[in-house]
């Protein structure tokens, strides 16, 4: 995350620069929302060689590198609008810019890879000039579009992401003990579960924090600054059960235990959770013979609500990891071949694959899924890593998204 709007202060981070600086008569302003969002609005008026409005953030490090891109969720009005960059040159009226279209009263997310800033200088290109991330000290929006009138654009927040998807894989820093049970992330951090110790890493795989953790720690998922962890400290798998299914709660900051859930509805073992909609979704092991798969609900209390059916045929062990992710449930599950079991919300399925994402697999924003793997090595121990793959309708997944756009 760059900026988003909830701090009390947020307001000192931004101002506005408008046309009037040159004698014009547009008019821009914002504001910060009861909803935490910044609205940009006013008049764009083209009177006196005018027609630019503009809201930048005050000068500050933003620490972007090579690769990376910026992501804004904004509610438009149709309008096209430019992102604009700034670095320090003493050339007037100079940033690095990258125009973006709008949808009316609709909010859309917005990807402007940074190798796609062109040099501009009073809105005309500057040839010669490549940006260097590293030196960007402040961004704003601007409104330039020659159409005189008013305008309005909300922005809910403004983060940094990786524009290489195609190619984009991250690794966890570090060996561990024991080998990846699942991923989950709040596009700030990753969280890893290796059965017995729980890691945070930054986006890039960095080693932030880990904690030591009781066996059997599976897959996980992230709600409101909380990490929420399926575990079974009895056996997976048995056809009479003798599982003893719980949920761990962590604090996502600090990898501090807050509290457990019983989850004894589980029957075979809890492995993997997901959540929707308030509530939390349980799966687990199965026995050999059973040609469906189950999945548990609980409310935000962890009370128990009721449990689903799969109509996935057999698939060895049940299903290990679970995420609900664009619009749809996305179940890992073991076996050779490995299975990818796709769902509806209401867990009718869409279609079984013969993908491995049975050690992780979690939604990201812009249509994307971030895919768990690792390995272990005799007297090395265990590694984690994820790659970015993309929705498909026929293969279920693909790693490559140029791949995916010409089919």
């Amino acid at each position: 995350m760059l900026f988003d709007f909830d701090a009390d202060d947020a307001v000192k981070t931004w101002q506005t620069v408008n046309d009037g600086v040159m004698g014009g008569r547009s008019v821009g302003q914002f504001k910060i929302t009861e909803d935490n969002t910044m609205q940009f609005f006013g008049t764009l008026s083209l009177e006196n060689n005018g027609g630019f409005a503009s809201v930048r953030t005050r000068a500050t490090n933003l620490n972007l590198t090579e690769g990376e891109e910026l992501i804004l969720r904004v509610r438009g009005d149709g309008r096209r609008y430019s992102m604009n960059l700034y670095v320090p040159r003493r050339r007037v009226a100079f940033s690095y810019r990258a125009s973006f279209e709008t949808k009316k009263d609709e909010w859309t997310e917005i990807r402007l890879p940074l190798d796609d800033f062109v040099a501009t200088s009073f809105g005309r290109v500057v040839k010669n000039q490549k940006l260097d991330p590293t030196e960007v000290n402040g961004l704003g929006i601007l409104l330039g579009d020659k159409k005189a009138g008013p305008f309005k654009l909300g922005v809910e927040w403004v983060k940094v992401g990786n524009a290489r998807g195609d190619t984009f894989k991250v690794q966890c820093e570090g060996t561990y003990q024991r080998h990846l049970q699942g991923i989950c992330n709040d596009e700030e951090a990753i969280y890893w579960s290796f059965t017995t110790t729980l890691v945070k890493t930054d986006m890039k795989g960095k080693f932030l924090k880990k904690v030591s953790v009781a066996n059997h720690h599976g897959d996980l998922c992230f709600h409101e600054g909380k990490l929420y962890v399926a575990v079974n400290l009895g056996k997976f798998n048995a056809p009479k059960g003798n599982a003893d299914s719980w949920v761990y709660v962590y604090d996502a900051a600090t990898l501090q235990e807050l509290t457990r859930h019983e989850t004894q509805e589980v029957f075979h073992g809890a492995g993997g959770i997901g959540y929707r909609d308030e509530q939390f979704f349980v799966v687990g092991g199965l026995p050999d013979g059973v040609a469906e798969n189950y999945v548990y609900e609980y409310d935000s209390d962890f009370k128990f609500v009721k449990k689903h059916v799969i109509k996935s045929g057999h698939t060895h062990l049940g299903i290990q990891t679970a995420t609900f992710a664009h619009d749809r449930w996305w179940f890992g599950c073991y076996g050779d071949p490995t299975v990818l079991l796709v769902t509806d919300p209401k867990f009718q399925m869409k279609g079984r694959y013969a993908l491995d994402c049975s050690l992780g697999i979690v939604g990201m924003s812009g249509n994307r899924l971030l895919v768990g793997s690792g390995r272990c090595e005799k007297d090395k121990g265990c590694t984690g890593g994820g790659k970015i793959a993309f929705p498909d309708e026929q293969a279920g997944y693909k790693f490559d998204q140029k791949e995916k756009e010409t089919q």
